[in-house]
């Protein structure tokens, strides 16, 4: 069926999908066919130099396409967080709409795709301070969050007593702005919903005062078995194209900034990029430098080491395999949670304006993602009415509907992200969602605990006669056979002791 909607007064384009999908090809063939310049939207691809391991789109690949935020910053520059981003690629996309051109962002950073999709972005967007700002933030975690539970339980309720990231950005906005973070979230909330609801009032999406949706999405997808083996072709390539020169290079600027007294951040920018971690360990045994705070390089005319070597390259470039398909993963999951269900609850219904292209087989690239994205956005910049998201392909229907279903507030999988925060007794695992807690109590290792501490509970403790004041010892059960004398001295491995009548012991399910 197809969808009326409002014409685009300033258009934007976005291609949205995990590494190794075809983005970057979408977003030039678009650009090519419609006048128009394209805005990286990839955290490692903003950092001058190193387009191998970033995995940059080449010279001749961008086919004459105007690049902006490509090649922007500098290795030591600090990190780049979203309101960074935000501000810089408006100003390109004003740019872009003054030359009279389409802007179109492409990149795999979704959290900088959702700060230009959605208004308010809450205040996870903004630069955090320096712990210097705020003493208590340097302090250890318990300290930091039982300062949240006083200012702000409802936040500190919510976090994993051992996720100091969250737990020192929730107490952050409190000393930033006075007020706890859990209050603003809820005013934003509400705003929200204000907004919604002014839009059926005016006549639904794009009536009143509520501005119509100016966006058009591409969700670039490939099946994920597929995906697999491209991804573990594309690292082999990489190394064909020097990913481990490359590397070294990176690695003697860590040396020698290390060596000037300036230790680098391994936890942000560049330093976190796939594929220079992984390979750290083959790059400090290969080095040449003669620093004495570093071992003895391998030499690799030693035949000991050169098979040492050999080993740790070779398990490095496995782990940039593994990294690369866990990344590409959570880029998915990153569309699934946290840009599907913004835009199904967006009060100018934007759902309608994400299109899946499956690109799983690129011998058919043209008719089935190139062609179909090009009539999209000759209609959408026509306002012309545009298809069914669903109807472009079997795969498309097959995403869309999966990934709706999943996100809608009634169904399975959303109720198991419902917050909560529980511990178990008995393995001392504290668990801050439903899911992770029934996960948890349906667990190999709780479960087993559990039935070995039921047994103790049912099973009389054996003493000596002289302790006891009475006869022979009791035999154990064939559980605790092997463990004889007091109670604690031969079994290393016991539960600690607690009230056992307040424990539940019936397995789940």
């Amino acid at each position: 069926m197809a969808t009326k909607n409002p014409p685009p007064r300033e258009p934007l384009i976005f291609v949205l999908g995990s590494t190794g999908t075809g983005k970057s090809e979408l977003a030039v063939e678009l650009a090519t066919r419609f006048n128009g310049e394209v805005i990286n939207s990839d955290a490692m691809q903003l950092y001058k130099g190193l387009p191998i391991i970033t995995n940059k789109i080449t010279p001749s690949e961008r086919r004459g396409v105007p690049h902006h935020l490509l090649d922007h910053i500098g290795l030591d520059d600090p990190p780049w967080v979203v309101d960074d981003f935000k501000r810089a690629a408006t100003q390109a996309i004003q740019d872009i709409r003054a030359r009279g051109r389409l802007p179109i962002l492409v990149g795999g950073t979704h959290y900088y795709t959702n700060a230009l999709l959605f208004d308010e972005v809450l205040v996870e967007g903004e630069k955090e301070e320096p712990s210097s700002s705020f003493p208590i933030l340097s302090e250890p975690t318990d300290v930091i969050l039982a300062k949240l539970r006083q200012v702000d339980p409802v936040m500190a309720a919510r976090w994993h007593p051992n996720d100091r990231r969250k737990i020192s950005r929730s107490l952050e906005i409190f000393l930033k702005y006075g007020r706890p973070a859990s209050e603003i979230y809820a005013e934003q909330k509400r705003r929200k919903a204000a907004a919604a609801a002014a839009a059926v009032e005016g006549g639904g999406a794009g009536g009143g005062d509520t501005p119509s949706w100016q966006n058009l999405m591409f969700w670039v997808h490939t099946d994920p078995e597929v995906l697999k083996t491209r991804l573990d072709g594309r690292v082999d390539k990489m190394l064909a194209a020097g990913l481990l020169d490359e590397t070294r290079q990176m690695f003697e600027h860590v040396r020698r900034k290390e060596s000037a007294g300036q230790p680098v951040d391994f936890t942000r920018g560049i330093w976190q990029s796939i594929g220079f971690k992984e390979l750290e360990p083959y790059l400090r045994a290969s080095s040449s430098s003669s620093s004495s705070s570093v071992p003895e390089p391998a030499d690799p005319a030693d035949p000991a080491d050169a098979v040492t070597l050999a080993a740790l390259q070779s398990s490095g470039l496995e782990a940039v395999k593994i990294s690369t398909r866990q990344y590409a993963k959570y880029q998915t999951r990153w569309i699934r949670t946290k840009v599907v269900p913004l835009l199904r609850d967006h009060p100018a219904g934007a759902m309608s304006r994400l299109f899946v292209l499956d690109t799983t087989d690129p011998a058919h690239w043209a008719e089935q993602v190139a062609d179909p994205a090009a009539s999209i956005t000759r209609r959408f910049l026509a306002d012309e009415p545009l298809p069914d998201p669903a109807s472009l392909s079997p795969a498309a229907r097959s995403v869309l509907e999966a990934v709706v279903a999943a996100a809608a507030p009634e169904s399975p999988a959303a109720l198991k992200q419902t917050p909560c925060q529980r511990t178990c007794e008995l393995c001392r695992v504290t668990c801050v969602t439903e899911e992770s807690w029934e996960k948890h109590l349906k667990s190999r290792r709780h479960n087993a605990i559990a039935r070995r501490v039921k047994r103790r509970a049912l099973v009389p403790v054996e003493t000596s006669g002289e302790e006891a004041g009475e006869g022979p010892e009791m035999e154990k059960t064939q559980g605790e056979r092997g463990t004889r004398g007091r109670r604690g001295e031969g079994d290393r491995s016991r539960t600690p002791d607690m009230d056992l009548g307040s424990i539940d012991f019936t397995p789940p399910g």
